[in-house]
């Protein structure tokens, strides 16, 4: 095990800049469990909201975390032009604009399936922010990583020290340690608070590793359920592959394991980027209660996954359950039909 002191030094051994707004609120859902209660035939267990939608970076999320790490880590390396390939409505291609302009570097960013879509949402904000897009057709979508390496030629070519994100292991871990940092903030808040029992719901992904990281590392019994969203990513190669080289890059004694995160992959429905009627509902709920607004990729599968649990009495009155917010809110203008009506 670790102190908090000898955490924070691994954490701060790593050059950093300062681009998000830290600490994030971490707030109690009081209309959620007041109208759950209402349903429910059992006692509700309190429940939080860590809000990473607050971090302020061209609309916040959790990203910004991340790249207060990675942005120096480009810069310090000599690059000068980032090349990023994510899908049309991606938050991390937005935010990974937003950070690159902040870093001063070029951002040439690969939409897939974004061709001949409507200019809003994240693709809107990826314009605003002067992000160089090359959108891609279906058929182009497919070759998407060809078409990286080629571009990547083509600027080097022209005088660009490109840094393709895709080629590099540090974007892979990085996210960890930003949340890894996030998990400290958050004992001090639990602490505060005086809460105790603690279960994280989140996306299954490298944030909510970052607070396994942390909580194992300082013998915290918090638990955590992460959610899948998407059927093309499978965990082992997206972040159960990786235990090793965050345990290596932070000098951990623990590293995280499959069997630290429950993993719930029911709410994904027919696929990433389709809403489903039980995030429709989990978007409006927590709206209409607590004004927290989620997003219908990411937050809202994630809320409708700890609803469901809730409803199942999948959970204990004695326990304390904190959502993880990670933001996305302008993927929210691009289900506007859908949630209109």
């Amino acid at each position: 095990m670790l102190t908090r002191e000898e955490l924070t030094a691994r954490i701060d051994a790593f050059p950093r800049v300062d681009i998000a707004h830290t600490p994030t609120p971490l707030e109690e859902m009081t209309g959620l469990r007041e109208r759950l209660s209402e349903e429910c035939d059992t006692e509700i267990p309190r429940i939080f909201v860590k809000r990473e939608d607050m971090t302020g970076l061209a609309f916040g999320g959790n990203k910004a975390r991340h790249y207060e790490f990675e942005m120096p880590h480009v810069v310090n390396e000599g690059y000068d032009t980032l090349i990023n390939i994510m899908d049309y409505h991606s938050n991390n291609a937005r935010m990974t604009a937003a950070a690159a302009n902040k870093a001063g570097l070029r951002y040439v960013l690969i939409l897939k399936n974004a061709a001949h879509r409507k200019v809003q949402g994240n693709l809107l904000v990826d314009k605003l922010l002067g992000a160089e897009l090359h959108l891609l057709d279906q058929f182009q979508s497919e070759k998407a990583d060809q078409y990286a390496a080629d571009l990547k030629t083509e600027l080097e070519a022209e005088g660009a020290s490109v840094y393709l994100l895709q080629d590099h292991l540090f974007p892979r871990v990085v996210g960890m340690v930003g949340f890894v940092r996030c998990g400290l903030e958050m004992l001090d808040q639990i602490e505060e608070l005086g809460l105790t029992n603690v279960r994280i719901y989140g996306v299954a992904g490298r944030s909510l590793c970052g607070l396994i990281l942390a909580a194992k590392n300082l013998g915290l019994d918090w638990r955590f359920t992460g959610v899948e969203v998407n059927y093309d990513m499978p965990l082992g190669d997206y972040i159960f592959q990786h235990s090793q080289d965050i345990r290596d890059l932070l000098d951990l004694p623990i590293t995280f394991e499959e069997s630290d995160m429950r993993v719930l992959n029911q709410f994904i429905g027919e696929g990433y980027g389709i809403m489903t009627q039980e995030v429709a509902d989990a978007i409006r709920i927590s709206a209409q209660t607590d004004a927290i607004m989620l997003d219908p990729n990411y937050t809202g599968t994630v809320m409708a996954a700890m609803l469901d649990d809730i409803r199942e009495g999948n959970t204990s009155p004695d326990e304390t359950l904190i959502f993880l917010h990670t933001g996305g809110l302008p993927a929210l203008f691009a289900f506007a039909h859908e949630l209109a009506n």
